[in-house]
């Protein structure tokens, strides 16, 4: 099991679009993937569960990975939360 900490880089905080890219992500990973902010625990593959935690920007999340590709998922999800979130999805 791996854990961080992740600054919210969204100025808008975790609202359904930015629940909608760290799903997006975090499905690539087989990890479960769990994330705790103030008391509450959202699974991170649940865009419902995510934007309740209605997270604002600056709040520290907790980050929980558990699996086979726990150090990558980890990494990836942090720096979404922590960097990415804070510029517009790029299509690709």
């Amino acid at each position: 099991m791996k854990t961080v900490v992740a600054t919210v880089a969204d100025p808008v905080g975790f609202h359904l679009r930015a629940a909608g890219r760290i799903v997006k992500l975090t499905k690539t990973f087989a990890s479960d993937v769990t994330i705790r902010y103030d008391g509450k625990v959202a699974n991170a593959k649940s865009i419902m569960g995510l934007a309740s935690l209605a997270a604002e920007f600056g709040a520290e999340v907790e980050i929980e990975v558990d699996g086979v590709d726990e150090q990558e998922a980890a990494a990836a999800v942090a720096h979404l939360i922590s960097v990415d979130l804070a510029h517009p999805e790029q299509d690709v």
